[in-house]
């Protein structure tokens, strides 16, 4: 069986690396057993939170090792140093990457159907069944605004950063409940007006070239259709995410070379060959596009030299990390530290043979992080309190129309994906501060527009505990 791994390139194996790589896939499959609304087969994953976290779980970890099981050097970063870990190295990896996620997968199914009945979440099931396109063309010009002054560094007082920041992310609420009613009505609303409410992606593209923009613009229209019970085919969206990625790395390096590296245009351009990219396969976009999940890269090396090389951070608690990132605002405490996990890593662990290697924003992921404050204990803590917070957000949600919990699920999908990659107080302080923006905003926008309690459709309400596919299809 270990024959499976014997390539040139491939991480270091011996009898027990294919048993634990096979064991986690295992456990990651069986784990979309506890998505809500498992029956409706795959469109449970992109309309829970818990779906999201379990698609970059995939990507980040259970993918990454099987790739790096073919090749560590052209889909690392062209260096030996993953295929000189020993073997037991990747193991504990994999067995820290299982923890974590068998972890993450109980405590979510703990939580999520013993949620509390008082649901804070409430106000965005009024707003979205109440207010008019008014009331989203205000929000989306308030979410550029904000994006725009956030450009104006030597003006806006840095105590407003983050907030700003927070503000940026609500146009997709209103482009999703536009989508979302659209779709529910046959296009009598919305129509031309949700493709407007689109264009925010953009700007904030272009002022901050991550994929993650793009991606947020082509999710609005995804999430509003499935809650919308449109019957899409798996192999249409997987085929429209596959190009996707392939085409967002090319924008996103090609713009990246103008902007940051100063390039021309004439310049930029000449990367963009394909010739070039069948002759050196690292610079092709779609080696680019496997290059991009390497927390499972992060957890080995904190596996490899924490803490026989590097001592645990044991004077860090990342709950506390959690309290002062997510809770403590910079008005209050102006000495409050900048989050700095990914740049300390970037050079302590990531670059740690390279001594002259500058700063740079590399993600930690969050088991790494986690067994980094003081071994497999924090991971197992951490990856709890990531599974309370999805079960406890999925849960309220489950109790929403379905256009409202289309707009919590756009809205933090990619934080809930992406957060396995971070550090674990940025990850969690970020999904808990976007949910509370959505929440504050919304009683806002209810208390302002003087609503009532949202009232269910009841040939589209989707009742608690439901399944997606018992909903009436929308003709596509």
């Amino acid at each position: 069986m270990g024959s499976w791994l014997d390539t040139s390139y491939g991480i270091t194996y011996d009898s027990w690396t294919l048993a634990l790589g096979l064991g986690l896939t295992l456990a990651w499959l069986l784990s979309a057993r506890v998505l809500p609304g498992a029956g409706a087969g795959w469109r449970a994953v992109p309309t829970s939170l818990f779906g999201w976290s379990w698609v970059g779980f995939g990507l980040a970890f259970v993918a990454r090792f099987w790739v790096l099981s073919v090749d560590a050097v052209t889909y690392g970063d062209l260096s030996e140093r993953l295929i000189a870990v020993p073997a037991s190295t990747i193991n504990e990896a994999l067995r820290l990457a299982g923890l974590y996620w068998i972890t993450v997968t109980v405590a979510f199914a703990l939580v999520r159907p013993r949620v509390p009945r008082l649901n804070p979440l409430e106000d965005i099931g009024r707003v979205v069944a109440h207010a008019g396109a008014a009331a989203y063309d205000v929000t989306v010009v308030v979410a550029v605004v904000a994006m725009l002054l956030q450009t104006a560094t030597e003006w806006v007082p840095t105590v407003l950063t983050r907030p700003l920041g927070l503000i940026t992310s609500l146009w997709a609420f209103a482009a999703t409940a536009a989508w979302a009613i659209a779709l529910r009505t046959g296009g009598e609303r919305f129509g031309f007006r949700r493709w407007i409410y689109l264009l925010p992606g953009l700007v904030a593209f272009f002022i901050e070239p991550f994929r993650e923009r793009l991606l947020l613009m082509l999710l609005v229209p995804l999430v509003a259709a499935l809650f919308a019970g449109r019957r899409l085919r798996l192999a249409v969206v997987f085929g429209v995410f596959v190009t996707f990625g392939v085409a967002s790395t090319i924008a996103v390096g090609w713009y990246r070379q103008i902007t940051w590296e100063g390039q021309t245009v004439r310049e930029s351009v000449e990367v963009l060959d394909p010739e070039l990219w069948v002759k050196e396969p690292y610079y092709a976009p779609w080696t680019a596009v496997l290059r991009r999940f390497h927390s499972f890269d992060s957890l080995v090396l904190y596996a490899n030299l924490v803490p026989d090389v590097v001592g645990f951070e044991t004077d860090r608690n990342p709950l506390l990390d959690v309290a002062l990132e997510g809770f403590v605002p910079r008005a209050l405490y102006p000495e409050k530290p900048e989050s700095r996990r990914a740049m300390l890593f970037s050079t302590t662990l990531w670059g740690y043979s390279d001594l002259g290697r500058a700063e740079s924003n590399i993600a930690p992921s969050m088991a790494g992080d986690l067994y980094g404050a003081g071994g497999w204990q924090w991971v197992l803590i951490g990856a709890a309190c990531w599974g309370l917070l999805l079960g406890l957000l999925d849960g309220w949600s489950w109790k929403l129309t379905p256009s409202a919990r289309a707009v919590l699920i756009a809205g933090l999908a990619l934080l809930a994906a992406g957060g396995i990659e971070r550090d674990f107080p940025r990850a969690v302080a970020t999904l808990l501060q976007n949910a509370v923006v959505l929440v504050g905003f919304a009683m806002l926008l209810a208390r302002a527009l003087g609503l009532g309690p949202a009232r269910r459709d009841p040939a589209r309400a989707v009742a608690v505990g439901a399944d997606l596919t018992r909903q009436p299809a929308s003709s596509p």
